[in-house]
């Protein structure tokens, strides 16, 4: 049996959920898959169960690792898969039945598209699902199609694991080691160099919410604030290739500027001169900011002409009030 699809799982400490990640996957009627399962250093019983599945099923590879987090154990699958196209689950989530086969199956029929996205929902337990994320179906075709539809984070979305990836797109990529925004990253890696995406209406990625210690569980930490500032500042440098995106650029900067502000304001003793010096650079100019639309204008000519250091100060005294 070929293998088509690469399913790349980091797996740490999640003995109570690892079972039911796996069962939903290995159950799909589409079955030319291999599942990698990358035992991050876990100090439970996940390693063991990570062997058992292995030794149960011929497709699942296990791969045994010092802890890094999510995205070294991501990047150690990404240098054994075999497929021609590969997905990332997280291990405390799993898959609705018949997910990969209705959305292989359109891959195949279309090989020029790309990247394939499904829609995914918030899973707390079987009686509390929210917050279904189901855009339309539609074709993007081109880097200025792609981008627009995929900086702002919709209908696009940034998350990496309810997307279906053609494998050649990984080639020259890896995650960011030691980051927690590593997928609002990828949208400046593969916003300009993929050809075709597709959303999809078909399938169901469930996201457990409720896990304190999940790789996406947890509060927005300065670090974790200035990760997400970083990523969309390399998102934000995608514009430079498309002068006529205007508002865009315009609404990504100050989504940007809001972000340092958040930071600085959940660790107030913070030094963020040289974002504030990144922030000056980037700046969109008077011209630009006048002819955007429905954009924050007042804010934004606020900021530029009293200087980052001075507005970001103000801006936190009036939070406060």
């Amino acid at each position: 049996m070929s293998t088509i699809l690469s399913i790349i799982i980091p797996v740490y400490n999640v003995e109570a959920y690892l079972d039911r990640c796996v069962k939903s996957i290995i159950s799909q009627s589409y079955r030319e898959f291999e599942i990698i399962l990358i035992d991050d250093g876990s100090t439970d019983e996940s390693s063991a169960l990570c062997d058992k599945w292995a030794a149960e099923d011929s497709r699942i590879l296990v791969i045994h690792k010092e802890n890094g987090g999510v995205s070294s154990a991501r990047n150690a699958g990404l240098e054994v898969a075999k497929g021609d196209y590969l997905t990332f689950v997280d291990p405390d989530d799993f898959i609705a039945p018949d997910t990969y086969a209705i959305n292989m199956s359109y891959l195949l029929e279309h090989n020029h598209v790309d990247i394939l996205q499904y829609p995914y929902c918030n899973y707390f337990d079987a009686d509390d699902i929210r917050d279904y994320h189901k855009p339309s179906s539609d074709l993007y075709v081109g880097s200025e199609q792609i981008f627009r539809n995929w900086w702002s984070g919709t209908p696009l979305e940034y998350t990496a694991c309810n997307k279906i990836y053609r494998r050649e797109l990984w080639n020259d990529v890896r995650f960011n080691v030691g980051h927690v925004s590593e997928d609002t990253f990828l949208v400046s890696l593969f916003a300009i160099k993929v050809k075709a995406v597709f959303i999809s209406e078909k399938g169901l990625y469930y996201y457990q919410r409720n896990r304190m210690n999940s790789y996406t569980y947890g509060e927005y930490t300065f670090d974790k604030n200035m990760d997400l500032f970083n990523a969309h500042a390399a998102i934000y440098d995608c514009f430079k290739q498309f002068p006529d995106m205007v508002t865009e650029k315009v609404l990504a900067f100050t989504r940007l500027y809001r972000r340092l502000i958040t930071a600085k304001q959940t660790e107030p003793s913070a030094n963020i001169n040289s974002q504030l010096q990144l922030i000056k650079m980037l700046f969109p100019s008077w011209l630009d900011i006048l002819k955007s639309r429905n954009t924050e204008k007042l804010w934004l000519f606020s900021a530029k002409v009293l200087g980052g250091k001075v507005f970001v100060n103000l801006f936190l005294r009036y939070l406060k009030k």
